[in-house]
């Protein structure tokens, strides 16, 4: 039996998926940027997810949402499969587009780590000096800018076929726990965060004279190079983020219970018990199953309604 992954309707996470062999095959041209956006729009509306912040770049995209519904995996199997279907369509081939290994999924269990994590995703086009700021970075990216306006995107001329709809409508939201503040407050909050953490990056890269890429270069890159570097090996994917021990240790135990509980009452199902209770999260056979599942603490670390 495959681990069981426990989705929480609330959570907030990061998430993380990277094309097979590191290969640019998202390289951030016009084609992949339209593809992205259309297909990210029609998974948000089918999934309810809302969207915080995305980018993605030439060999990896990075997504922070809150999952309202408890079907991220449902948003990322769709996202994931147009992506790869469309971009394979517009390169003329058809092997694998995704690594081999799951999404990395981390849950960010309070405030701290969710802005830690935002800007993380904006910076990642800053930090490998490609360009100077984020909102630079020709491909499809969401931005605090961007929250609270609806994006309509019409449908991209390769792959999507008459039955996909001609125009997909979303509106990227502010992250969760920031209810005291307006829109533009905490659109200023965020700009603020992140220009402070350019403005850093830029004299470090001024200080070590290193260059920025030119945008044609970004543009024009082969979609079937990849990185001179040696990929890396043993990482891990952190199944949490928080910087409160208590926190992490509390999260750690819930986790360990559910996939104990889980593989307990699996076993009562398959043996035919009728009064069968599977624990808070169960995703596969909530969705496949006509099983019953014990209803989620409201208070617990990483949902929306506790940031």
């Amino acid at each position: 039996m495959t681990r069981p992954r426990r989705h929480i309707e609330g959570q907030v996470v990061a998430i993380t998926r990277r094309c097979f062999d590191r290969n640019h095959f998202m390289r951030p041209d016009t084609t992949m940027h339209d593809i992205a956006e259309y297909v990210f729009g029609r998974s948000t509306q089918k999934n309810n997810v809302e969207i915080h912040a995305a980018m993605v770049m030439s060999n990896h995209l990075h997504i922070i949402l809150t999952d309202l519904k408890g079907r991220r995996s449902h948003f990322m199997r769709d996202a994931m499969s147009g992506i790869a279907r469309a971009r394979n369509k517009d390169l003329e081939r058809s092997d694998h587009f995704w690594d081999g290994r799951q999404y990395c999924d981390t849950i960010l269990l309070d405030r701290d780590a969710e802005e830690r994590k935002l800007l993380y995703t904006w910076l990642n086009p800053v930090v490998a000096d490609l360009v100077e700021r984020a909102d630079q970075w020709p491909g499809f990216k969401i931005m605090p800018k961007d929250w609270g306006q609806t994006i309509r995107v019409p449908k991209p001329d390769v792959f999507f076929g008459r039955r996909s709809p001609e125009y997909v409508e979303f509106t990227p939201q502010p992250p969760p726990g920031y209810g005291h503040m307006s829109l533009e407050e905490v659109r200023a909050h965020f700009e603020g965060l992140l220009k402070q953490a350019e403005d850093a990056l830029i004299a470090a890269r001024a200080r070590e004279k290193r260059r920025v890429k030119c945008l044609n270069d970004l543009v024009n890159l082969d979609p079937f190079s990849r990185p001179d570097s040696p990929s890396p090996t043993g990482t891990l994917s952190p199944r949490f983020a928080t910087k409160n021990p208590q926190t992490m240790v509390a999260a750690i135990a819930r986790e360990r219970a559910f996939r104990s509980e889980y593989a307990r009452q699996r076993e009562r199902w398959l043996n035919g018990h009728k009064r069968v209770v599977f624990p808070c999260g169960t995703l596969w056979l909530r969705h496949n199953a006509p099983v019953t599942c014990q209803a989620h603490d409201p208070t617990e670390a990483g949902l929306a309604c506790t940031m």
